[in-house]
């Protein structure tokens, strides 16, 4: 019991394979996300494939199928359990671009993203930093947006007038050009939309400017989730999931000092998430004067900006927000409009919490 236990406990763990831990918390969450959106049962015999070669499979029905489906669970079980972790994720993100290249069907952009983001992922190391995840969101971000240049329609507004104002019928859009000239709202926002993926595609190769992309990145999706009410697919979560690879977590120990009381309940609560046993929490001296601190080799944080990056560091904390989200979708899929609300309220608090600026410092002025 206690072997099986500890084999389970690895599906929470994230230190000490040939990932770096956010790299692997990318791939997990990854795996979960396509294996909760039924990608195993979309494994199917080649049809109307991308590459002709592939339609040889269809001499031998549910060849292809079962020997997909074979190596996507066995990589994906590999991968949660941290089994040979980078040859694990290798495999699965090749099965889902194969899959895709063997059914026209199956292409959609979130998916393919996550394969590709599964796919380099296995080629890093816990040595070096992402770099093949940089330039794939780079190259996401320069090909969208050049793909939107030589649309006409989105030059022209056609292209967003016609999704928002007759298939979404969105009532925010709506009632905005109603004070406006024909169209000039529907061209602004394609020309936003159009200049920042091209904005980001740049930026974000840059170390210097990669932070701020990064949280330009989530501002700009969130806005148009909150605009559209559409999530894309999954598109935003699989993009939410890929920037996690961008998280510096560090090597050594977290050295957190608390206030005892109400604080205790937050030591529970990180004791619950840590499973790797990174942090060492122990109560301050009665004078301190900060209710927590965070002591790393780099720096030392207080109060909110430790409880911060206390979270941000927390691999688990990021498993928990997946399966919070998920619920919360499954509890109110037949209430659309409360659903939205529900991720909307919670998503933008969330952005304005850990947004790098100190709030309550200027507040206190």
């Amino acid at each position: 019991m206690n072997k099986l236990k500890s084999f389970i406990i690895r599906l929470f763990q994230f230190e000490g394979t040939k990932m770096h831990p956010n790299v692997l918390l990318m791939s997990k969450l990854l795996v979960i996300l396509l294996t909760a959106h039924h990608f195993f049962f979309k494994i199917s015999d080649p049809y109307i494939p991308f590459l002709s070669v592939l339609d040889t499979f269809n001499h031998y029905p549910n060849l292809f199928k079962y020997t997909l489906r074979s190596l996507y669970a066995l990589s994906v079980f590999a991968l949660l359990f941290n089994i040979r972790v980078r040859t694990a994720s290798l495999i699965t993100g090749s099965v889902i671009i194969v899959t895709i290249l063997a059914s026209k069907s199956l292409f959609f952009n979130h998916t393919l993203i996550c394969g590709c983001a599964l796919f380099l992922a296995g080629l890093t190391n816990h040595k070096q930093p992402p770099y093949l995840l940089i330039f794939q969101l780079s190259l996401i971000y320069f090909g969208a947006s050049i793909n939107k240049f030589l649309e006409v329609d989105w030059w022209s507004g056609a292209f967003m007038d016609n999704w928002l104002g007759n298939a979404r019928e969105n009532p925010v859009y709506l009632y905005i050009s109603e004070f406006l000239p024909d169209l000039l709202l529907a061209k602004s926002l394609s020309y936003i939309a159009m200049f920042t993926e091209f904005i980001i595609a740049i930026l974000i190769l840059f170390k210097r400017t990669r932070h701020l992309t990064l949280w330009f990145i989530i501002i700009f999706h969130v806005s148009l989730f909150t605009l559209t009410t559409f999530r894309f697919g999954h598109f935003i979560e699989s993009l939410v999931i890929v920037l996690l690879a961008f998280l510096s977590i560090p090597k050594e120990k977290l050295i957190v000092n608390y206030k005892s009381g109400r604080l205790n309940y937050l030591n529970i609560f990180f004791k619950f998430l840590d499973l790797d046993k990174k942090q060492i929490w122990s109560i301050s001296e009665p004078k301190n004067l900060y209710w927590l601190s965070l002591k790393t080799q780099e720096k030392t944080l207080y109060n909110h900006r430790a409880l911060k990056d206390l979270l941000l560091n927390t691999p688990n904390f990021f498993m928990l927000l997946f399966f919070l989200d998920a619920v919360v979708y499954i509890v109110l899929y037949n209430h659309r409009t409360t659903l939205f609300i529900v991720n909307a309220i919670f998503i933008w608090t969330m952005i304005f919490y850990f947004l790098p600026i100190n709030w309550h410092k200027r507040k206190a002025k």
